[in-house]
C-alpha cells in the first residue's frame, strides 16, 4: 500500500474514530453523576488502551498497524481531553480527584493495554514479545 493510500485510511479510520468517541461520550456523560464529570473520558480512554492492546498484538502488517492503531484507535482516544481536564482540576486545587484520575488513567491505561494484549494473543493473534 502506497503513503497517500495509507494516510488516506489513516485520516477515514481517524474520523470513524472521533465520531465513535463523541457518540460513546454522548451516552456515557448524561448517565453519570455530576461530581464524576470526567469519568467519561476516563471510560473512552481505557477501551482505547484495551483496543489498542489487542490491536497491536492482532496487526502486523505495518500499513494497517498505521491505519487502525493511528488513524480509529488515535481519534477514539481522547488523552488530549484528560490533560486539559487534569489542568481543569488543578487549577480548582481539586489535588485529591486529580491524583486519583491521573493514577486510574495511567494504571488502568497500561493494564488494559496489556490485558488487550493478552487477549489477542490467547485468541492466537500476534507473538510473545
Amino acid at each position: 500500500m502506497g503513503m497517500p493510500t495509507q494516510l488516506a485510511g489513516v485520516f477515514v479510520a481517524g474520523g470513524f474514530g472521533v465520531s465513535a468517541r463523541v457518540l460513546l461520550a454522548s451516552l456515557i456523560e448524561p448517565a453519570l453523576p455530576e461530581h464524576l464529570v470526567f469519568t467519561g473520558i476516563l471510560i473512552i480512554d481505557l477501551i482505547g488502551c484495551l483496543i489498542m492492546g489487542v490491536a497491536s498484538a492482532a496487526i502486523s502488517a505495518a500499513h494497517w498497524r498505521n491505519i487502525a492503531l493511528g488513524g480509529l484507535i488515535g481519534g477514539f482516544t481522547t488523552y488530549s481531553g484528560f490533560a486539559l481536564f487534569s489542568v481543569g482540576l488543578a487549577e480548582q486545587q481539586r489535588f485529591g480527584l486529580l491524583a486519583i484520575q491521573v493514577a486510574v488513567q495511567l494504571i488502568g491505561g497500561v493494564a488494559c493495554v496489556w490485558a488487550g494484549v493478552w487477549c489477542a494473543r490467547a485468541l492466537g493473534f500476534g507473538k510473545p514479545s
